[in-house]
């Protein structure tokens, strides 16, 4: 678990704590929605409870999306 404090770009009151998590979600496509389930470093605030994700996040969640959508038949 990663504990690298920051400030919180929301409200600029709480420190960050980032910590590694699951996240579950869904994508439609051309052959229905795809459930998808990643693993990655989200930060929260301690102040405010906003939670936010490192830069490039998105690649994860598009691989993600491609394994899955590729056991699709």
């Amino acid at each position: 678990m990663a504990e690298d404090l920051s400030e919180c770009d929301f409200c600029r009151k709480g420190p960050v704590i980032w910590r590694i998590e699951e996240m579950r979600f869904r994508q439609w496509s051309d052959r229905g929605y795809v459930q998808c389930r990643v693993t990655l470093s989200v930060g929260t605030c301690a102040h405010c409870q906003a939670k936010s994700l490192e830069p490039g996040s998105d690649k994860i969640f598009d691989e993600a999306f491609q394994r899955e959508y590729g056991k699709l038949r």
